[in-house]
């Protein structure tokens, strides 16, 4: 597959801060941005919390609802999964991962126990990047048993509790959402690198492309977990729980502005390519934003830890997380989109970017 072109801004990159700009100098019709507002402001997205949108290179909208600001972090779930498909990449291009045929029992042998089922050790990094490792997923329909979330929070050591489990379909067979296969990239990710998850990112991802991560609130995760820590998290900037073994959580937690994400899309959006440094691979890019397969209870593709929009007149892929959390990237407008939501109410804004925000590009 052909790397996607390279966009940019042509006269700056956004490492230490994005320009603003008129949404009409950027071609976007400034009424039909009002509409976001006025569906916002109405109840139908009650409880979005930020909306910003990039094109050309620009920042031409940004509004927060509940009193936040462009300071303020945001959960966004399992956009983190998108992050950990970044770190898997680079690491296999700087050689950390031989190759995404590499396998489980390669690179997570002292984790890995003796009675564990014998096909665990051949699943691959490919594998668990498209879900289809063979464990069971989170979705109980698709012989889910919501393992990460339960009995995996209640163990004392998640990665091992992940590699002890039975397969339920031949690995490379079935497509299953599996919060446990982000787990096992992020430990993976560690163990090659020497360094924690968060170390690695900060070094190779986040300081490249100007999001600080200095300071990160790092809580351990288990199943009782006091309020006090809640709170700190709920109140963090920046932050990225940890197992029980130091391992970040790879599949949900990461906590970061609005602003860093939209980063984060715009380096997708350029093929993995920040100023004049190669972040990511383009060829790498291009495969992990291209549906890598199906699945009956699909709406939409899936590439490597990023969604595909299948749907949409333009090309389109995103990062998506549980509750209305989305960066939703579409090259061929130069656009770039990002919404946060209160979590816990489990909304699902996406109409606003499909049917009021792409209508917007007038050029």
């Amino acid at each position: 597959m052909s790397p996607p072109a390279t966009v940019v801004a042509g006269d700056y990159w956004p490492t230490d801060g994005w320009r603003t700009a008129p949404p009409r100098d950027h071609g976007i019709d400034p009424t039909a941005l009002a509409m976001v507002e006025d569906q916002v402001a109405k109840g139908s997205y009650l409880h979005v919390r930020s909306i910003l949108i990039v094109r050309g290179g620009y920042l031409v909208y940004e509004h927060y609802w509940h009193g936040l600001d462009q300071a303020d972090g945001h959960d966004v779930r399992s956009v983190t999964k998108s992050v950990i498909g970044a770190l898997v990449g680079i690491a296999v291009a700087e050689g950390k991962i031989k190759s995404l045929d590499q396998t489980v029992g390669e690179l997570l042998p002292a984790q890995l126990p003796k009675d564990a089922d014998p096909r665990f050790a051949g699943v691959t990094v490919k594998q668990l990047l498209t879900m289809t490792s063979g464990l069971a997923g989170d979705d109980r329909s698709l012989g889910g048993d919501t393992c990460v979330e339960d009995a995996m929070s209640k163990s004392s050591d998640w990665v091992r509790h992940i590699l002890s489990r039975r397969l339920v379909w031949e690995p490379g067979t079935q497509w299953a959402y599996s919060n446990a296969s982000s787990h096992l990239l992020s430990a993976i990710v560690a163990n090659v690198s020497g360094q924690s998850t968060l170390e690695f990112a900060r070094a190779k991802l986040f300081n490249p492309i100007g999001i600080r991560t200095d300071g990160a609130f790092e809580p351990v995760l288990s199943d009782r977990i006091d309020a006090a820590t809640v709170d700190a998290y709920q109140r963090a900037s920046v932050a990225w729980p940890v197992d029980p073994q130091g391992y970040h959580y790879g599949a949900a937690g990461l906590r970061l502005p609005a602003r860093d994400l939209a980063k984060f899309g715009y380096l997708y959006l350029n093929g993995g390519r920040w100023d004049d440094n190669q972040l990511i691979p383009a060829a790498y890019v291009a495969a992990a934003t291209s549906p890598k397969g199906s699945s009956p209870n699909l709406d939409n593709g899936y590439g490597w830890h990023w969604w595909v929009d299948t749907d949409s007149e333009h090309r389109s892929f995103l990062a998506r997380g549980y509750g209305g959390q989305f960066i939703y990237v579409v090259p061929d407008l130069d656009l770039v989109t990002v919404i946060t939501t209160d979590p816990e109410k489990g909304s699902n804004p996406i109409k606003l970017i499909t049917q009021t925000i792409v209508p917007a590009v007038t050029n």
